[in-house]
């Protein structure tokens, strides 16, 4: 600085001050304007990352099904034959859901879920969640619920394990209950609906408590429905379990459940099924018992109120039931094809033999047809055949000219 002072008083000229500056610039003698001098570009350095993050502990998530059709059934009346609307293959319903993340594998889950006639938009039962209202903690191989529940009967069934047509058709169009005293059941166009609805209490259960569990090639549950008679923990009562096993192609489960009304009568029901898998195939055979005391009455085991109309979605408890004089039996023995005939086409035939016997002796033969196609993951149209054949105390139904009824149903099944 001292040398810049004397050449300022020894009249340097400006040019040579210039040059002196831009010199003690270069040198780093100026440090006032180090970041006006010419760099280098730097090295690229990437833009760190969003760091990605862990999934929420807590999701919740809004379903539902909405289906309907229009169904056709020649001698369904003294008057001849019936179209009409029909609420489709499975019942409308639209739920919540939600699961909770507890660390160290444990989770926590509900369920609520309420059924509607999508001919009407009316509720199908009285009770808001009158399908499902359930709480539940599980791990990696076990889950444990509490609440109103599907008992294992329905719940196999409508999945395709016991079932080939996954309870779909619930019309109680056939056949109605026979005579004052009789048990015969309200057969629809699929007869395992007799088995697993409303009729005989096999649906779903109030107060219920459920454990599953499994492992790489079975699984297996037990459930129980507490009874609502104070002190009594049999009276109005659900007991079950199931067992399922599968090995590559093969698959197989057993069940058994039993309800027990006020009075002690009981409601006992055996399944063992089978799959096979082959290629675009899938084989299925089952064989289903149910045995029924006299007088059983399955009005307190939780089932609510049910529909007896073409276009409604389950059939109605006869009100023979609770007095008819003799234990019942019904046997169903089903066996069915799935062919895939593309991965939009699956194809099914069923074939349903029903046999009653003690009150309201009779028998039953039904075949399905059942074509659908996939518009897109959740949308399928849908066209079903079915024809049953009736005979004995089955044979009862509203029109009393032919034990023979042919329907056809055309729908929409939308999945959200």
């Amino acid at each position: 600085m001292a040398f810049l002072h004397r050449a300022s008083r020894s009249k340097l000229p400006i040019h040579g001050l210039r040059v002196l500056l831009i010199a003690g610039t270069a040198l780093g003698c100026v440090p006032g304007n180090a970041q006006t001098a010419p760099q280098s570009a730097p090295a690229y350095v990437p833009e760190t990352p969003v760091p990605t993050l862990p999934p929420p502990s807590f999701t919740t998530a809004i379903y539902g099904i909405v289906d309907a059709g229009v169904r056709h059934v020649d001698q369904s009346s003294a008057a001849g034959s019936l179209t009409q609307f029909a609420s489709g293959l499975n019942t409308s319903r639209v739920g919540l859901r939600g699961f909770e993340d507890l660390g160290d594998d444990l989770r926590a889950s509900f369920r609520l879920e309420s059924g509607f006639n999508s001919g009407t938009g009316a509720q199908s039962n009285t009770a808001l969640f009158d399908r499902t209202a359930a709480v539940g903690l599980g791990g990696r191989a076990w889950d444990l619920k509490f609440g109103r529940q599907e008992g294992f009967g329905y719940e196999d069934a409508a999945t395709g394990k016991t079932d080939p047509l996954l309870m779909a058709l619930n019309f109680p169009n056939y056949s109605s209950p026979a005579a004052a005293g009789s048990k015969a059941p309200v057969l629809g166009a699929n007869p395992l609906q007799g088995i697993y609805t409303y009729t005989y209490g096999q649906l779903r259960f109030d107060n219920a408590l459920r454990l599953t569990g499994g492992g790489e090639h079975w699984s297996g549950g037990l459930f129980y429905a507490l009874g609502g008679v104070a002190g009594s923990f049999s009276e109005n009562s659900v007991r079950a379990a199931r067992l399922a096993g599968n090995y590559g192609p093969v698959s197989a489960e057993g069940l058994f459940q039993q309800s027990e009304d006020a009075s002690g009568n009981k409601s006992t029901l055996g399944v063992l099924a089978g799959t096979w898998s082959l290629q675009a195939w899938r084989f299925q055979a089952g064989i289903h018992d149910l045995h029924i005391d006299a007088g059983f009455n399955s009005s307190g085991l939780g089932n609510g109120a049910s529909s007896s109309s073409i276009q409604g979605n389950s059939t109605t408890v006869s009100t023979t039931l609770a007095t008819a004089k003799e234990d019942f039996r019904e046997t169903v023995a089903d066996l069915a094809a799935t062919w895939q005939a593309t991965a939009a086409i699956p194809l099914t035939l069923a074939a349903y033999k029903t046999h009653t016997e003690g009150a309201g002796d009779g028998s039953s033969l039904a075949l399905v047809a059942l074509g659908k196609l996939y518009l897109s993951k959740r949308t399928a149209l849908y066209l079903e055949l079915d024809h049953a054949r009736e005979s004995g105390q089955l044979a009862v139904k509203p029109v009393s000219t032919s034990p023979t009824a042919v329907s056809y149903l055309i729908g929409v099944n939308h999945r959200f």
